[in-house]
């Protein structure tokens, strides 16, 4: 975003004189004074513990050009550049929508449970094989990080990826109202936020507030086999399925160590190849392809896009372990959807002359049907799919004892502390194993992922 004073001025409501610094150049948004750059619009926040408004003046010092101010905040810096509004956050948002219709390109909204991130990914790398792609980077999916992604959009920007995360009902009500989609994806319902919200069924709710900034016109993707979202879908907006039942299916699928092949009903003679690893990664490039298709971009382009795409820095990755193993490290998160889907694909990975382990630890934040949650998980693993499992953690108790009835007892082995873990896991490594680490970042799993990949 390159703006005068005076033109945000013209975008947004601004209660005080501005007209001594209407010709102020502002060549970015920042709302981290130790992230300013020269030209900046510094966007103070009032938080629970402190109030950015005391660093206004600081961050003019850092080379911001400018700065909003909130009304109800006293005694703005006499003879600073700033811009009085009702309240700095609405502000932000507001500019972002007004600068979003002006750069008018086509939005695509991604939210979901899981695979919101290498989703958006798969998005952006296949719409940039035909148009000039801005997409969410990092984590900004949130209501600062969205505005913050839309004002650091390039003008010439044709297709606009953006990702919206949530905790709580009415957040992506909030981001979809600035974005206005024309495509809206959901990825999935799963357990994240369980805790917060109460059940799948308020998750789903949450996930659905992104149809409240659809029109007529939009389209609305989503996967065929979720049945919590079906009631939830009306008729002023257009749908697409994906899924093992959906508009666009599987009809063949290939698992590998690098990422899976694909065949669709749409194009069957078509083999896709993705480049991450994990089956349930076929669905999220599905959900893109439908997307894709209402930019006429076709499945033998997605095919060539997909090919060389570049994604966030990887949550599911393949390392190299001690005395040769191989690890797929996934210790950043858990929940149960996404543990049984790293699972499905690990239990289906070929492995000639290969043992297969899995280390896994507690999903947090699951309220009280944790157990439960646990249990079903480890009840997904097939017999004859998995040599060991080594599990950590106090919930986890219940995958283990589901893993032992599909596994046998000799095969599970169970930890109440990680040190026991790393010892036992040492122990047994030997080199010739696809070793699975998995759990919520909280239980510390990449402490044992450092002692497995220890020279």
């Amino acid at each position: 975003m390159k703006k005068t004073i005076a033109e945000i001025a013209d975008m947004i409501p601004v209660l005080n004189d501005i007209s001594e610094w209407g010709d102020v150049a502002l060549t970015g948004v920042c709302f981290d004074t130790r992230q300013i750059k020269a030209g900046d619009l510094f966007v103070p926040f009032i938080g629970e513990s402190r109030d950015g408004h005391a660093f206004v003046k600081d961050a003019h010092e850092a080379g911001a050009s400018a700065a909003f101010w909130q009304k109800d905040v006293p005694n703005p810096p006499a003879g600073l550049p700033v811009l009085m509004v009702e309240d700095t956050l609405t502000a932000l948002q507001d500019l972002a929508k007004a600068y979003l219709q002006e750069v008018n390109p086509k939005t695509i909204a991604i939210t979901g449970s899981n695979g919101k991130t290498t989703t958006k990914d798969i998005m952006a790398a296949i719409a940039a094989s035909k148009y000039r792609v801005h997409k969410t980077g990092g984590n900004f999916n949130n209501h600062i990080g969205l505005p913050f992604t839309i004002l650091s959009m390039p003008r010439d920007t044709e297709v606009a990826v953006l990702e919206m995360g949530m905790n709580h009902r009415h957040e992506i009500e909030v981001l979809t109202k600035i974005v206005n989609p024309d495509i809206a994806l959901i990825t999935n319902v799963g357990e994240a936020h369980l805790e917060h919200l109460g059940s799948r069924e308020e998750i789903a709710k949450a996930k659905m507030e992104i149809t409240a900034g659809l029109a007529s016109t939009s389209l609305l993707v989503y996967p065929s086999e979720e049945e919590l979202l079906k009631p939830l879908i009306t008729d002023q907006y257009r749908v697409a399925t994906f899924g093992e039942k959906g508009d666009l299916h599987p009809l063949m699928m290939r698992t590998e160590m690098e990422g899976t092949s694909f065949t669709t009903n749409v194009a069957p003679e078509v083999e896709i190849f993705v480049p991450i690893v994990g089956e349930h990664n076929v669905f999220n490039t599905m959900a893109a392809m439908l997307a894709a298709n209402e930019l006429g971009i076709s499945a033998l382009d997605v095919k060539e896009a997909l090919a060389n795409m570049e994604r966030s820095n990887s949550r599911l990755e393949w390392l190299v372990g001690t005395k040769g193993s191989d690890i797929l490290n996934d210790a950043y998160n858990s929940s149960p959807t996404a543990l049984m889907a790293v699972l499905k694909t690990f239990m289906h990975l070929e492995a000639p002359n290969k043992k297969k382990f899995v280390v896994v630890a507690d999903m947090l934040e699951l309220g009280e049907d944790a157990d439960t949650f646990h249990y079903n998980a480890g009840k997904s693993i097939e017999k004859g799919s998995i040599d060991k499992v080594f599990a950590y953690g106090n919930h986890i108790e219940a995958f283990a004892k589901a893993a032992t009835e599909q596994i046998g007892e000799e095969n599970v082995f169970y930890f109440e502390t990680k040190e026991a873990l790393k010892n036992e896991l040492l122990s047994q490594v030997t080199g010739d194993e696809y070793i699975m680490v998995k759990g919520s970042y909280g239980m510390g799993l990449k402490d044992v992922v450092a002692v497995l990949t220890e020279e």
